[in-house]
This record gives C-alpha cells, sequence and structure tokens, in this order.
C-alpha cells in the first residue's frame, strides 16, 4: 500500500483501501465535502509515457460524460511525482456471472444489463466508444441514490431503481469514434479484454458502438450462464473464435433461458458489426421481455 487511512495527499484524506491495480491503487478519501474515490498511480508507472497518456486520456474522456449509469469523474492532477483522479465513490461489487451449479438473479442480470446498455448509448451519442465492456467494469451499488428523477418502468422493463445502482467503470481504453487520441497500447497488444473483444478490434479495424454491443452481449452471457460465449483459456484459440467461429446459442447452456434469447445474443454477436442491433438498448429491452417471470429454479 502507498498510503494508511489517516495519511494527507494531495488536499484527501486518505481512507480505506478499496482496490489494486497494475499500474495503481484506489482508496476511499475525503476532500472534506464528503467521500470519494481517488485513484493514485504509483511512481514507476507515473514515469512511465504510456502509463501516463491512459491515465490521463481516462480522466478527458470520462470527465465528458454525465449519466446516473457511469461512475462520474471529478479532478486530476500529479503530486510527489504520482498521478491522482478522483472520482464518484460507488459502495457496492463487481458483477459476477453464477457460480458452478448455481444459477442466477434474472432480474438482477437484466437490471444491470439496462443500465449499462443506456450508459453505452449515451457513450455513443457523445462520440465515445468504450472497448472494455464486462463484468469487471459493471458496479453495482448498495442502494440507489436518492432523486425523484427516477423514471417510470414499462411493462418489460426492470425495477428503475434497481437500473439506477448500476454504474459503467473504467475508461481506460476508451476512444471518440473519429479515431483521434494518443496511441494506448503496444504494438501486438488487444485493446480491451479478450473474452469479450468483437471481431473488428481484434482485426484492427474501425471501432465503433456495435463493437461496445458485442462485449455486451459477451457480459450478457456470462452474467446469466457464467460463462463467456466461448470459454476458452488459449489466447490463440480464443482470438480464433471471437473472429472465425459462430456465436454459440447461450439458451442451450441453461434449460430455463428461452430460445428467442440465445437469438437475440446471436445477432449481437454477428462477425459483421453491420448486421447487429442499432443500439445496445434494443436487443437489452428484447432480452428483458423474454425473461419475464422466468425463475431458474421453477
Amino acid at each position: 500500500m502507498l498510503f494508511r487511512p489517516g495519511d494527507l495527499y494531495a488536499g484527501f484524506t486518505i481512507g480505506s483501501l478499496l482496490g489494486i491495480g497494475g499500474s495503481s491503487e484506489v482508496y476511499l478519501a475525503d476532500d472534506g465535502k464528503g467521500p470519494l474515490a481517488l485513484k493514485i498511480m504509483n511512481t514507476e508507472s507515473s514515469r512511465s509515457e504510456l502509463a501516463r497518456l491512459r491515465f490521463i486520456h481516462e480522466f478527458e474522456i470520462a470527465v465528458k460524460l454525465s449519466h446516473p449509469n457511469i461512475v462520474q469523474m471529478f479532478a486530476h492532477g500529479e503530486c510527489d511525482g504520482r498521478l491522482w483522479s478522483s472520482h464518484e465513490y460507488i459502495d457496492g461489487a463487481e458483477a459476477k456471472g453464477p457460480l458452478r451449479n448455481t444459477e442466477p438473479d434474472p432480474t438482477l442480470a437484466v437490471a444491470i444489463l439496462t443500465g449499462i446498455a443506456h450508459a453505452l448509448d449515451y457513450a455513443h451519442i457523445q462520440r465515445v466508444v468504450h472497448l472494455d465492456v464486462k463484468p469487471a467494469n459493471m458496479l453495482i451499488s448498495r442502494s440507489a441514490p436518492e432523486t425523484d428523477e427516477v423514471p417510470e418502468a414499462g411493462p418489460h422493463d426492470p425495477d428503475p431503481k434497481l437500473v439506477a445502482r448500476v454504474k459503467l467503470s473504467d475508461f481506460g481504453t476508451a476512444r471518440p469514434l473519429d479515431g483521434v487520441g494518443p496511441k494506448l497500447v503496444r504494438d501486438g497488444f488487444v485493446v480491451g479484454s479478450l473474452p469479450y473483444a468483437a471481431p473488428e478490434l481484434l482485426r484492427g479495424q474501425p471501432v465503433r458502438p456495435a463493437t461496445d454491443q458485442y462485449a455486451l452481449a459477451c457480459a450478457a452471457a456470462e452474467l446469466l450462464t457464467g460463462e463467456v460465449p466461448f470459454p476458452i483459456t488459449n489466447r490463440l484459440k480464443l482470438a480464433e473464435a471471437q473472429v472465425h467461429a459462430a456465436p454459440p446459442d447461450i439458451s442451450r447452456r441453461r434449460a430455463w433461458i428461452p430460445s428467442a434469447v440465445g437469438s437475440i445474443l446471436r445477432k449481437c454477436l454477428a462477425k459483421d458489426p453491420h448486421a447487429r442491433y442499432s443500439s445496445c438498448a434494443e436487443p437489452i429491452r428484447m432480452i428483458a421481455r423474454a425473461l419475464r417471470d422466468i425463475n431458474p429454479y421453477d
């Protein structure tokens, strides 16, 4: 750990450690106005030109996005040779798929997917693609925000208060749709996470909103069944499957999943991005309708 509870850094009072990554640590902190999350890059990474570019790029992308399902960025700076950024503190946990021999809560899964789909469609309108959509970047707070602006739910929509607890995080590999921006990875490295990577991303072709939709479908498969569409551990074989293999029928993995859900996800996973849906919310609404009143244990 770089800091201990009670330490002062860059005007923040450090609290408990929230997480440790390869290049930074995240702390619960207070700036005198209330709790927030403080991400502090370690000294070695702060000296790396590539790491600095990614750190600052994430802030500059995310700070422009204001949506109830996106973790809000506040400020960034440098102190004692380390870069830091502050953002909204989410008192909760990452989304996870069901463990082996257990079933998920379809209501929660659909709420998570709905919130993330709303966040992605908003980001796409702002001309930003996330490029690292996966359950680890989907946060679920313990309670809904206190606001009177919760939309009414339709007959097939998940509980809006549950959807309001969902937040999309980590814009470290996000890109403007016009492609303008710093080079964020070394040659030969793939942006994002391979189990959720769309074929066009792996081919080095232009990315688009449908690229995030592909990753969202991979995450949906994991949240509903515990496995991504292609649960392959060998990275070369996994990349080959993402680019060339026919999308699997997710509904065959669990008896309670309607065949319609498998068909919807297969379209999201089409190799040609033009063959996918026109938005992220569209397929998730269809999945919500198909899973309405489904109980995996019936």
